[in-house]
């Protein structure tokens, strides 16, 4: 087997990529930020520098938009650069090339993320839930479709909510883990509130399936169930061992909502896809920094 390149080989989704790759013993080539800064256009001889002789890229880079000012131009131009211009960058090397990419995109492209069943051709939105990062994605998306007219082989997921080993302490999942772990009090607002989470185990796996398959086009990834929020803490305290649940409810918000209800049935089609964790299951590898586990096909 040839070298595949994983780009963002150090983020959350990256590394279990590269863990998957190597417990398979296939080589992998890491493109972090110091072998390519995805703010940086290269021309092709620098992409054939740093990519060498790979049999596909599965580009999981991106840089999130972590300013809270609409104002902030060097923020917006550096997630624009790294999120958009290195998606054109790659993808007209990867043309010239015949590489296949393997793009990780998100569900916060859709218009409504609180829809149920949401398919592959629902309607997309320019600036909703995702925010600016969500716009880059969408643009993304049109980068890799326009060329794939012309060439490129390339598969597009758009994974719903991702949590695993790596993932930032402020976001839900890890957020919880964390209080749990420290013994503290989980205060849940809005306990009934539902997500489908997947771990990042079952994405890259869908992404290694796909490649495999080459199941060129656009898939949905999502796991088999939603959980509620109150879900998530107790299975924090659960398997922590330690911390307490305190529920609140917001008396000013009668709706529940439910995001990210994806319908995967595309991908369980074209390439097999099926999510293997379920929340509890994932939790505990992330509690233990396992990424990928112990038993995989």
């Amino acid at each position: 087997m040839n070298k595949i390149a994983v780009t963002g080989a150090n983020g959350m989704t990256g590394c279990h990529m590269v863990s998957l790759l190597e417990r398979k013993k296939i080589p992998v080539k890491k493109i972090t930020r110091q072998v390519w800064d995805l703010i940086e256009w290269k021309s092709f001889n620098q992409l054939d520098q740093i990519f060498g002789s790979v049999s596909a890229v599965f580009h999981f880079g991106a840089k999130l938009d972590h300013s809270h000012s609409k104002y902030d131009n060097l923020q917006t131009q550096q997630v624009f650069d790294a999120n958009v211009r290195s998606c054109l960058n790659l993808a007209e090397w990867a043309k010239l090339r015949n590489i296949p990419i393997i793009f990780i995109s998100s569900s916060v492209v859709y218009e409504n993320p609180h829809a149920t069943k949401i398919v592959e051709t629902d309607t997309k939105v320019v600036n909703g839930f995702g925010g600016f990062y969500g716009y880059t994605k969408f643009i993304s998306e049109s980068v890799f479709n326009y060329l794939s007219i012309d060439g490129l082989k390339c598969i597009i997921l758009r994974p719903t909510s991702i949590y695993g080993y790596g993932l930032p302490s402020d976001k839900l999942v890890q957020n919880y883990l964390n209080q749990a772990s420290s013994g503290e009090v989980i205060r849940v607002f809005n306990p009934n509130n539902m997500v489908n989470f997947i771990h990042a185990y079952d994405v890259v796996n869908a992404a290694w399936q796909a490649y495999n398959k080459k199941a060129w086009g656009v898939f949905n990834i999502s796991s088999k169930k939603q959980n509620t929020i109150l879900e998530v803490a107790e299975i924090a305290v659960s398997i922590s061992g330690s911390g307490k649940l305190e529920v609140l409810n917001d008396d000013n918000n009668d709706t529940n909502f439910s995001r990210f209800d994806l319908n995967s049935n595309l991908a369980i089609k074209r390439f097999g896809f099926d999510a293997v964790l379920d929340l509890k299951e994932g939790m505990t590898l992330m509690k233990n920094k396992i990424l990928i586990p112990q038993k995989i096909n």
